[in-house]
Order: C-alpha cells, then sequence, then structure tokens
C-alpha cells in the first residue's frame, strides 16, 4: 500500500487538513455508495479528511472526508444524475471530482456541479493515486 501524501506530486502542496474519518463514518460511506469505494481513498480519509491540495500553485483541489463525501453527494444529488459514481472533492471553481465510468473507462473525472451529466465528464485520472503520485491528469486541473 502506497502513502499517496508522502509520495506526492510536485505539482501538489497541501495546503490544509483536517483530521481522519472516523470508521464509524467511513462505514456509513461504503454504505452509502454505489460503487466500491476504491482503497486509495478510503486510505487518505484514514489520514486526513477535508484535504486541501494547491495544484501548481494556481489552483486547490480538495478531498473530502467521509462525511463530506455524503453530504455533497446527498445535496447535489450525484448519483441520479450520473448513476455508479461517487464525488469525492472540488476544485473551488465549482467542479466535482468523481469516480466514475465514462469515456475512458473507470477512473477519476471532473465535471462541473451546474452541469452533471456523464457526457459532460473530463476524464483526469484514472486514480486518484496517479494523479497525486505520478502527476497523470494535473494538466487538466489546471
Amino acid at each position: 500500500m502506497m502513502d499517496v501524501l508522502g509520495n506526492l506530486n510536485q505539482a501538489f502542496r497541501i495546503a490544509a487538513a483536517e483530521n481522519a474519518s472516523d470508521e464509524e463514518t467511513i462505514a456509513s460511506l461504503i454504505v452509502f455508495s454505489e460503487i466500491v469505494v476504491p482503497t486509495e481513498y478510503l486510505n487518505l480519509i484514514r489520514k486526513h479528511s477535508e484535504l486541501e491540495l494547491m495544484v501548481s500553485g494556481t489552483r486547490t483541489l480538495r478531498i473530502w472526508g467521509a462525511s463530506g463525501c455524503i453530504e455533497m453527494n446527498e445535496a447535489y444529488h450525484i448519483q441520479k444524475y450520473i448513476p455508479r459514481s461517487l464525488a469525492i472533492g472540488d476544485d473551488e471553481g465549482g467542479n466535482a471530482l468523481i469516480y466514475a465510468t465514462g469515456c475512458e473507462g473507470f477512473g477519476v473525472y471532473a465535471v462541473a456541479f451546474n452541469d452533471l451529466e456523464a457526457e459532460e465528464m473530463k476524464y483526469i485520472s484514472d486514480s486518484l493515486a496517479s494523479l497525486l503520485v505520478n502527476g497523470k491528469g494535473v494538466q487538466t486541473l489546471v
């Protein structure tokens, strides 16, 4: 199991982080989710929740903790508009960061909160770890 934050790509800098999500809330998220919640995300929120990452010094990427994840998916009715998906964060610019199966298969996509449709998702990376460690897809965020 790779320590994503310990191997963070140079394009990212941790700007803020809160305490880890508790196991009870993580269990609620697992039950809530229509997809199998990727282990990489669970490992991350077991270390920090509400993680804010500066991307190339230009924008902030926020990874929600378990409770924020449930709240935001419910508030925006993410699964109603994009079935079998799970929004896990945002870019503070009106876009959700979402695990879904789209044009490039399963992976991490960005989609505008005001245009929640599978056809509007923009592929970022095949995984959160690939994005945060290898920088794959970082150019899509900046």
